[in-house]
């Protein structure tokens, strides 16, 4: 582990923004769960059920990856911290792999589009708190992160699929592109960590949002989960 600098912990109204959209991004993925189900022919009671599930299951995992930065112990050596973001995303792939993400896969194009748009207010966000001094300028639109992109295509999107909804060649296009821009946080993100990897840059400060409770889940919910949308969208795309 490089050296880590004290943390600028970002403004209350700025930490509360973002723990209500991780929350809407988790909740969006229950009723997502919930609503796929009834989309693939699944009686009342099943629906209920394994929405019921998804959200003890969203609820568990939120607790999870805010007690691990919380306790010190992703901060306790560099190959912790690795291992939560490689885990994090690890879950959301594994998520999108599974029976909840074949459930997922039934919602409408329109649906897998523009939940993407959560990306948008993040970014800002994202720009609050690097003008802060909480993160490198790297990780804001004014620096190397461009997936604020991805938020502002998600609304056109999904705007152009709820009047088209068989368009795959949209829905595959915003795809193609969230993947990719998403790929480009998660390498500014790894080249800005207070870890000593080949693509390591000196940014100041470094980014140590995974070190600490809540902001650790803009990696295990807000990454994790555009990352499980995307292979989810991927999953909807193959099957039509």
């Amino acid at each position: 582990m490089l050296p880590v600098p004290p943390f600028h912990p970002p403004d209350a109204a700025s930490t509360a923004a973002f723990v209500v959209l991780v929350l809407v991004v988790a909740g969006l993925g229950v009723a997502g769960v919930a609503s796929g189900s009834a989309r693939s022919g699944a009686d009342g009671v099943v629906v209920r059920r394994r929405g019921v599930g998804a959200g003890v299951f969203a609820a568990i995992w939120l607790g999870l990856t805010a007690l691990a930065p919380a306790s010190g112990l992703v901060g306790a050596a560099p190959a912790a911290m690795m291992a939560f973001f490689v885990g994090s995303n690890a879950f959301g792939l594994g998520v999108a792999l599974s029976r909840a993400g074949r459930w997922l896969a039934n919602l409408p194009l329109a649906a897998l589009v523009g939940f993407h748009a959560f990306r948008l207010p993040l970014e800002i966000i994202l720009h609050r708190w690097a003008l802060q001094g909480s993160i490198p300028i790297d990780m804001s639109w004014s620096g190397r992160n461009y997936d604020v992109v991805t938020g502002l295509a998600a609304v056109v999107a999904c705007g152009w699929l709820v009047a088209r909804p068989g368009d795959r060649f949209v829905a595959g296009g915003f795809t193609a592109l969230g993947l990719g821009l998403l790929l480009n946080v998660a390498r500014v993100a790894l080249s800005c960590a207070p870890v000593a990897l080949p693509i390591h840059v000196d940014c100041d400060p470094p980014l140590l949002l995974a070190l600490h409770a809540p902001y650790a889940w803009i990696v295990s919910v807000c990454v994790a989960g555009a990352l499980c949308a995307h292979v989810v969208a991927l999953r909807s795309l193959a099957s039509r």
